[in-house]
């Protein structure tokens, strides 16, 4: 199983034992109903490499994606674990205060990833995305935002976002605004599909829904980072 650097839900460590709300909770809500030895990668690597691996074989599953038509081509999608509304983080004194339309963010250059899920409604040659590759993403988009090279942050993930803005102490300087008119991301453990047959994504299934019988995900979250700063 791979990961990428996505705190609080993945946190790059500096041993071999992956890190993260997202793996703690699969550990130890999932995997006990699953029957099945998980083998985690030893370090974090960038979600297009991981993609890339799942695409041809090379790795049966990731812990954290989000969906598009095209990846459903490679990739097994079972139920979501975690559903979180879309987002935009701007500077306090230049925030627009709502978003109603897609028209809000014309003109403006919008921070995000190489190889993200951009939603067909903000694909617009209106906007001009600032896409970054390699490790460390949500925190150097915030460096970009706060030193004004880029208008916005697109935050598909915003408890990730979040997690980023508390760490840096910058709250008082940034806000996330959601896009009520775009449907909440959702976000899964993914398998490939060169590797994985049907059977296991169903137990996955059951698994999952085990695990959130036991406590939601994002409740589990929560609890971690509780954890973490005491």
């Amino acid at each position: 199983m791979g990961y990428f650097d996505i705190p609080p839900h993945v946190i790059d460590s500096d041993t071999e034992v992956p890190d993260g709300a997202a793996i703690s909770y699969f550990n130890e809500y999932i995997a006990p109903h699953l029957g099945v030895a998980i083998m985690w990668d030893v370090k974090v690597n960038p979600p297009t490499r991981l993609m890339d691996q799942l695409r041809i074989g090379e790795k049966d599953g990731m812990i954290f994606l989000g969906k598009t038509e095209e990846r459903t081509k490679y990739y097994h999608y079972p139920d979501p674990y975690l559903t979180i509304p879309e987002t935009l983080a701007f500077l306090k004194d230049k925030s627009p205060g709502k978003i109603d339309d897609v028209t809000d963010l014309y003109g403006m250059t919008i921070g995000f990833l190489v190889g993200g899920r951009i939603p067909d409604a903000l694909d617009d040659e209106n906007i001009k995305y600032d896409l970054i590759a390699g490790k460390r993403l949500f925190e150097r988009n915030v460096d970009k935002l706060l030193a004004g090279r880029i208008d916005a942050i697109y935050a598909p993930l915003s408890t990730a976002l979040a997690n980023i803005i508390d760490q840096k102490g910058v709250s008082d300087k940034i806000e996330l605004i959601p896009m009520e008119f775009l449907d909440p991301v959702n976000i899964y453990t993914v398998f490939s599909k060169q590797t994985v047959k049907e059977q296991i994504i169903n137990n996955y299934n059951n698994a999952l829904s085990a695990a959130l019988d036991e406590i939601e995900y994002l409740d589990y979250m929560e609890k971690y980072k509780s954890g973490r700063s005491n």
